[in-house]
């Protein structure tokens, strides 16, 4: 019996689909989609973290346009993320860095900041930890043997619940 074109293009689409959900960053490992938004208010601040399905992620925190870490303010943060354990996901995010010492904003450089999310058991909330580092402009920031000109942590960040938007 001959292989139809609609059947031979159903059971590609249907490899593609299921390969794209077994790579998509763990996404859908276990069972538990952990793809979505969160957001953390705290006292003084708020961030929002985007998981998407394909393994990249983004972040726009409301310091942002203020001085960071390292004196610098930052753009909004792009990355990837990939499961770690059962409710563990690491995430690494990249941004760009302006000094505002100056007459304008000059651009000083990227952060790679890694996070560590770790997940209630229900997946509606995390909570996080990172540790980032700041290189210069010209310098690789992927570079395992690039320097940073200053390192941080997310030590406000403790305890501190991200919670998941819910579609309306």
């Amino acid at each position: 019996m001959p292989i139809s074109r609609i059947h031979l293009a159903a059971t590609a689409l249907a490899a593609a689909i299921g390969g794209l959900c077994a790579g998509a960053g763990g996404a859908f490992a276990e069972g538990t989609d952990l793809a979505g938004t969160y957001v953390a208010s705290l006292p003084d601040r708020a961030e929002i973290m985007h998981l998407h399905r394909d393994g990249t992620a983004g972040m726009t925190l409301s310091d942002q346009v203020t001085f960071g870490a390292g004196g610098f303010t930052f753009s909004d943060s792009l990355g990837s993320w990939r499961r770690a354990g059962d409710h563990t996901v690491s995430v690494r995010m990249l941004n760009l860095n302006f000094d505002l010492t100056g007459a304008a904003p000059a651009f000083s450089g990227i952060a790679v900041v890694d996070y560590v999310l770790v997940f209630a058991p229900n997946t509606d909330t995390f909570t996080a930890s990172c540790q980032g580092k700041i290189f210069a402009a010209g310098v690789d920031p992927l570079d395992p043997g690039a320097t940073p000109i200053t390192e941080f942590d997310c030590a406000y960040l403790n305890g501190v619940l991200y919670h998941r938007s819910p579609a309306p």
